[in-house]
């Protein structure tokens, strides 16, 4: 059993990265980047694995940051609340959301044998996915990850998001069909969007794969409810399987829809990961 200094250790020394060009980015370039026919891939570190790879998406190119320290039994692909580009550099640093629960709790999937791709942005839209990752087009992007990671590293792929990181989630498992992800699990979902989209737009009747649902029981975001938990469940209605988990304690502060709260189940990450995780590798 690793202590949690040691797992601060590794995750905070785990950086790795590779990087593909379009629309501006930096072609990936040098002895440590490898061209295949789905990606650009560069390697960052081989133990722990580490690798920044530029998913090829039609004319455009989708970025991810791969990491892992241990066996890993399933890759999952976190997306992050917010606008949503975590602005993964071609050195794999991640200068955007960092603080968001997925992004600084990864290294806790690690130790559950879970595989990580941090979801940054398809090259062409680098600043907000917020117009578009309900939309057809950024879940044929998401599809085209997902094939790629499933055909790299011969392991289930599931789909994981954080608060507005949830549509980008459940526009994948409702969108996709048979070419989408083996799972789903949705953190403090979105349920009120604004002037944007929020889960309640997709179209959640065509999710069929096994589907999580994890919610702080004091998240007070106005925009993340938890009394609308039972009702997004109902709409999972031909989902294989859908369950609830309900998270007390931890500690609040600050603004109630940002990352240093119940919201982002602040002080209660290690906990909420290893639900997760079993949940994952209970349902292959």
């Amino acid at each position: 059993m690793f202590s949690s200094f040691t797992r601060m250790v590794v995750g905070l020394g785990l950086v790795l990265i590779v990087t593909a060009c379009v629309s501006g980015r930096e072609k990936l370039a040098g002895p440590g980047v490898k061209s295949t026919p789905t990606a650009m891939i560069k390697v960052l570190s081989e133990t722990p694995l580490s690798e920044i790879h530029d998913v090829i998406s039609g004319t455009d190119t989708v970025r991810v940051l791969v990491e892992t320290s241990s066996e890993p039994k399933a890759i999952a692909i976190l997306f992050a609340g917010g606008r949503g580009p975590t602005g993964i550099t071609n050195d794999g640093l991640i200068t955007k959301l960092a603080g968001n629960f997925l992004v600084r709790s990864r290294y806790s999937f690690w130790f559950e044998d879970i595989m990580t791709a941090v979801f940054d942005s398809p090259a062409s839209v680098t600043q907000d996915l917020r117009p578009i990752h309900d939309g057809q087009g950024f879940a044929d992007d998401v599809g085209a990850v997902i094939r790629h990671l499933r055909k790299t590293y011969n392991l289930p792929v599931w789909v994981i998001g954080n608060s507005r990181g949830t549509v980008a989630a459940a526009s994948a498992a409702g969108r996709l069909g048979d070419n989408g992800p083996d799972g789903v699990v949705f953190t403090s979902s979105l349920f009120y969007g604004g002037s944007t989209a929020s889960v309640f737009d997709l179209p959640l009747e065509n999710v069929r794969i096994p589907s999580l649902i994890v919610h702080h029981k004091q998240d007070g975001c106005q925009y993340t409810s938890p009394t609308s938990v039972p009702i997004f469940q109902s709409k999972l209605i031909n989902a294989r399987a859908v369950e609830v988990i309900w998270i007390e304690g931890g500690s609040d502060g600050g603004n109630p829809c940002q990352a240093s709260g119940y919201h982002g189940f602040k002080n209660v990450e290690g906990s909420v990961v290893g639900k997760i995780s079993n949940w994952v590798k209970g349902h292959k």
